[in-house]
């Protein structure tokens, strides 16, 4: 073997063995969870803006459209995803723990002014930019630690246990919200959670400095060229911008199709539909983990996508409270795969654990695309500007490009596959 072999082959920093590697993903547990706050909750990635939505409809921006108040959450979600492409890069290069208390820091800062925020571009500038840049700036690095500290048999099974805390925050913090808001208000709702962000950020981050970051003076390219020739890579990017375009969208609007197509009369019940679906995806990222780890992770999340698929056309039938509940419970637990695994996958179509951070970084900025066009493209569909909502062109929006997702998975799943039986 050649020494160029022998630089390309050799992963950036060790494998953790032992007690090391928990208390890895105890940080980055605990990471995640202070990330829901506003990863999942505040700018309702994926999960939970429909919580904002609705109190943003209702009180604090009344004068905005469904699809404007969108762009709040789908911008965050951009800045996020997207800084991966900064994040995944300086990661590698063994910049974690800068990264981390500077996106700690910078999310809580915009936690605090989106409580002074009352108008629209205070709220797009506190709780879409900078809450999006900050959460950015830990994201990708926290789970490129967990991914490059664990061998194959351990890194699903791992990821997912950690990513279990953005539906335990998904359903937590939507509810302290809605209590505090109705008692002190929405300024000290936003600051309480605001503490407790800081709080969690505080207990995460000295056992974070456990990991020992690699730094070898090289300096890489934001982007890995060589991903463009790699087919199962660029596949996994393509199907990642179409599941991306509509994961968020029944989180985003369920609560307003609970109260006008499947006759909910109480707001409070239609409300906690959210919830309900955090709580079914917290089984569902725990399983989906160990079963990632008996079949593969691509294979999995290539199953999760196409059975998406298959019950977004069952959201044509769904017209009744008991119907819309049932429903929500099962897309929480079925598509939490499609965010839990891609930390798993990239190490699996990566030729060496040096280039994880950089492609993880490329994945998840692909993901924060389809995010950013998905949920204003929906909005706009749902109104129209004749006074109804309609829904069936959302719903027919989201089962066709879920579709379009589940046929760029079939070759990278082909190919880890394949790959397998040939060593």
């Amino acid at each position: 073997m050649s020494k160029h072999d022998e630089e390309v082959l050799l992963p950036g920093p060790s494998p953790l063995t032992g007690s090391q590697w928990w208390q890895i993903f105890a940080a980055s547990w605990s990471q995640n969870c202070a990330e829901s706050l506003t990863w999942k909750f505040f700018r309702g990635l994926l999960l939970a803006f429909g919580v904002f939505q609705t109190f943003y409809e209702e009180q604090l921006l009344p004068q905005k459209s469904t699809s404007q108040l969108a762009w709040i959450s789908t911008i965050s979600a951009f800045i996020l995803l997207a800084s991966g492409l900064v994040t995944g890069p300086l990661f590698d290069n063994g910049y974690l723990r800068p990264l981390l208390v500077a996106g700690s820091l910078l999310e809580v800062f915009g936690v605090m002014m989106l409580s002074l925020s009352t108008e629209y571009y205070q709220v797009l500038l506190s709780q879409g930019i900078c809450i999006g840049l900050g959460s950015g700036m830990i994201f990708v690095p926290s789970l490129s630690a967990v991914a490059v500290s664990l061998d194959d048999a351990r890194r699903a099974k791992v990821i997912g246990l950690a990513s279990s805390t953005t539906g335990i925050g998904g359903i937590v913090y939507p509810i302290i919200f809605r209590q505090l808001v109705t008692s002190i208000g929405f300024r000290w709702a936003i600051r309480a959670i605001a503490f407790i962000m800081l709080t969690l950020f505080l207990l995460a981050s000295p056992v974070l400095y456990v990991y020992k970051p690699n730094r070898n003076g090289l300096i890489r390219s934001w982007i890995d060229a060589s991903a463009f020739k790699d087919m199962p890579f660029i596949s996994i990017l393509c199907g990642a911008v179409f599941s991306a375009m509509v994961f968020y969208l029944p989180m985003l609007y369920l609560p307003l199709y609970g109260t006008t197509a499947a006759h909910i009369q109480y707001t409070s019940v239609a409300f906690y539909l959210v919830s309900i679906a955090n709580g079914a995806s917290v089984f569902g990222r725990l399983l989906c983990g160990f079963v990632a780890t008996a079949i593969g992770p691509v294979e999995t999340c290539a199953l999760a996508i196409a059975s998406s698929t298959v019950l977004l056309f069952c959201w044509f039938a769904v017209s009744s409270p008991a119907g819309v509940i049932v429903w929500s419970i099962a897309w929480g637990f079925i598509s939490s795969a499609i965010v839990a695994l891609p930390g798993a996958i990239v190490p699996r179509v990566t030729p060496t654990l040096r280039l994880v951070g950089t492609r993880t970084g490329m994945l998840w900025t692909a993901v924060g695309v389809g995010m950013l066009i998905g949920s204003p493209i929906a909005g706009a569909l749902i109104e129209t500007g004749d006074g109804y909502n309609h829904w069936w062109r959302a719903q027919l929006f989201a089962s066709l490009s879920m579709t379009v997702s589940t046929a760029f998975f079939v070759y990278p799943a082909l190919y880890v596959r394949r790959k397998r039986t040939e060593v």
